[in-house]
């Protein structure tokens, strides 16, 4: 078990449970891999997230500008 000796256990049930998709146990779901709807739709919130995000960015770019005009 390491240099950790039998103290690493807690960790490695830790590991397990949550940071191994790919070995089985009873916490993980059945597939590792989303269906194509699934997927589809997360990539559309991811989408649309991005745009509201580079709305916002860009709106307060327009702000900086016109703040920086208004010191000139």
């Amino acid at each position: 078990m390491g240099p950790a000796g039998w103290c690493i256990w807690p960790q490695m049930a830790y590991w397990r449970m949550y940071g191994a998709p790919w070995f089985y146990t009873p916490y993980w779901p059945h597939s590792p891999f989303p269906s194509q709807e699934y997927e589809e739709q997360f990539l559309k919130d991811q989408a649309n997230l991005l745009e509201d995000q580079l709305a916002q960015i860009n709106k307060r770019l327009k702000e900086l500008k016109k703040q920086e005009e208004g010191k000139k």
